[in-house]
């Protein structure tokens, strides 16, 4: 009886080795054969899933992305507000070892989503998504009268979004600086000054 093949399964074990190779060589060490070996496949199966580099990428990134999305639903169910907003950083900063090494595919992603126009538009999607529950937890905070009275909701979706796309960065390029005593202090900063001060939230 021929055996039947899980082909969903198979696309999510090449796409869990592209993310290792990048996390541990970096992307331009990705190649068929690495790939094959990676995820003990041969050659030719590889290439029936992925025809091409910048598919193996988009594979990656979007195994990165939409498993942060699906931990920061679960991590902020139940919670709202500047709690659940706190909770969402926590869970998006490069926190602990395999956190930064995540950032190299992220930035990978980055370097040519600004030179390809199908990879932005793809990147461009997934992060309105993102900006989209900020708005919302930042909403929910303005409704329970969590936030300072002159904060402006969108100046502080960029300071939010800008704040975790940084820490990305840093824990590549600057790892010494994304330290968990770092990433905590940066995000108790953010909150603190998006709060309401007492006196004002009573």
């Amino acid at each position: 009886m021929p055996k039947i093949v899980d082909h969903d399964e198979r696309r999510a074990h090449i796409t869990e080795a592209v993310t290792n190779i990048i996390i541990r060589d970096g992307f331009d060490r990705v190649t068929m054969r690495e790939i094959a070996a990676e995820a003990g496949y041969a050659h030719g199966a590889i290439a029936r899933y992925f025809p091409d580099k910048q598919s193996l990428l988009t594979a990656a990134f979007l195994h990165v992305f939409l498993g942060a999305h699906d931990r920061i639903l679960a991590r902020t169910a139940g919670s709202r507000g500047l709690a659940a907003l706190g909770l969402m950083s926590r869970e998006l900063l490069p926190f602990e070892e395999m956190g930064s090494e995540i950032s190299r595919v992220v930035l990978s992603f980055w370097d040519r989503a600004a030179q390809n126009a199908e990879l932005w538009q793809l990147h461009h999607e997934y992060i309105v998504q993102r900006r989209e529950l900020i708005r919302q937890f930042l909403t929910e905070a303005h409704e329970d009268g969590e936030l300072a009275g002159n904060l402006d909701i969108e100046t502080a979706v960029n300071q939010v979004a800008a704040q975790n796309a940084g820490w990305q960065m840093m824990a590549v390029l600057v790892p010494e600086s994304a330290t968990t005593e770092n990433l905590q202090a940066s995000i108790d900063a953010m909150l603190a000054g998006l709060r309401a001060p007492v006196a004002e939230s009573r």
